[in-house]
């Protein structure tokens, strides 16, 4: 999944079907722009985006095949340390959207 941020600060999953490349592509070189922008969707620590799982599940396709791959990936990202309360960690990429 590829959370992406455009330079007018708008939030938009895309790639949902893509459960193996959790990330934040962001147009916004501004760490306080971005962390504005990230509001939407969760929030940024000033190096990783913290997606909440709600969002994501708003964003994405209604089908239950997606839902049970989301959790797959969600008990991934929960061993491996990577989730914050309702929060999965992603890194973060600048590059324009």
């Amino acid at each position: 999944m590829i959370i992406a941020v455009d330079a007018s600060g708008k939030v938009a999953l895309n790639e949902a079907d893509n459960f193996r490349g959790f990330k934040v592509v962001s147009a916004l070189t501004d760490k306080t722009k971005l962390g504005d922008a990230l509001r939407a969707a969760g929030r940024y620590d000033g190096e990783h985006a913290w997606i909440t799982k709600a969002w994501l599940i708003a964003q994405a396709p209604k089908d239950a095949n997606w839902r049970g791959e989301f959790d797959k990936m969600a008990a991934f990202a929960q061993s491996k340390g990577w989730v914050e309360g309702d929060a999965i960690r992603a890194h973060v990429e600048t590059a324009s959207v």
